[in-house]
């Protein structure tokens, strides 16, 4: 649960930066922990009156919202890509000169970044097994050529080792290139984080009542959704993302030691053996991206 409540801190502090990045120049970071506040306390109060249902609709919303903006981004990415590379001028970044097991464990400290494909377990009361299984392996193999994809047409326009420097935003490679997609990737932001902040509020919601009978009603919701409104409000949007990883690695380690104590046959209980030991040195040696 806790490693849930610290992704929605997360999820809407990011969506936040969008907002105020878009709309405030100047980078001011006053209003981040508000929207990001009042994003939880929506998502709460929807999740308490309407339970599952309610937060179903409006993650619906999000989600084909976001795959039409995500799509549209990837294409003009993609356009770009193609026709600097067939006028000769598409350069990659360099390669930065870091030492292989430091970008090991900088990518161990954005685990948090490819998270989420589980949450569906937590919905065994309105999905059977079978479905809950087939639709965490889909997610994983869908959410996984997403984020390949998407970084594989934007790491030519990111800025690095050019005249223009490093950019720190996606909306500072976007304006580059076509400053018309300011407004759509601001909007995919928001959906594609609020979405992610709904599933991992319901993923809270069934982790609290699967523990204890007296989890029942609103206090599921209530409870999840204090804890993430006291992170988003007082803790910095880079350390969320450093410790949700954490958080999320150790979760993994956890499942992982479970799954080889009860899976059948040497080959498997090896592998998740590995798993464990893997998650286990994220958590303890992951570092932050930036």
């Amino acid at each position: 649960m806790i490693a849930y409540v610290i992704s929605v801190a997360l999820y809407l502090r990011i969506m936040a930066q969008y907002v105020v990045g878009f709309f405030d120049t100047a980078g001011s970071t006053l209003w981040e922990p508000v929207i990001a506040c009042t994003a939880v306390a929506l998502i709460v109060a929807i999740g308490a009156i309407r339970g599952f249902t309610g937060l179903d609709k409006l993650d619906r919303v999000s989600l084909t919202a976001v795959l039409i903006l995500t799509t549209i981004l990837g294409g003009v990415l993609l356009f770009h890509d193609a026709q600097a590379a067939g006028s000769g001028t598409l350069t990659l970044p360099p390669v930065p000169a870091l030492p292989p097991i430091t970008t090991l464990l900088i990518l161990g400290g954005i685990v948090i970044t490819v998270q989420g494909f589980e949450t569906v377990r937590y919905l065994a009361d309105e999905y059977d097994a079978r479905t809950r299984i087939r639709a965490s392996r889909l997610a994983q193999l869908i959410s996984s050529s997403i984020y390949i994809g998407f970084v594989a047409v934007a790491t030519p326009v990111m800025g690095l080792g050019t005249p223009a420097g490093a950019d720190n935003t996606l909306l500072n490679i976007t304006g580059r290139i076509a400053p018309w997609l300011a407004l759509p990737l601001v909007l995919s932001a928001v959906f594609s984080q609020f979405s992610a902040a709904i599933a991992d509020t319901a993923a809270a919601d069934g982790n609290l009542r699967s523990l204890n009978q007296w989890f029942k009603g609103p206090r599921p919701y209530l409870i999840s959704g204090a804890a993430a409104i006291a992170l988003a409000a007082t803790v910095p949007t880079l350390i969320i993302v450093d410790i949700a990883s954490r958080a999320f690695a150790a979760y993994y380690a956890l499942q992982a030691i479970i799954a080889m104590r009860t899976a059948t046959g040497a080959a498997r209980k090896i592998g998740f053996g590995l798993l464990a030991l893997l998650m286990t040195a994220v958590t303890l040696f992951a570092l932050p991206a930036s």
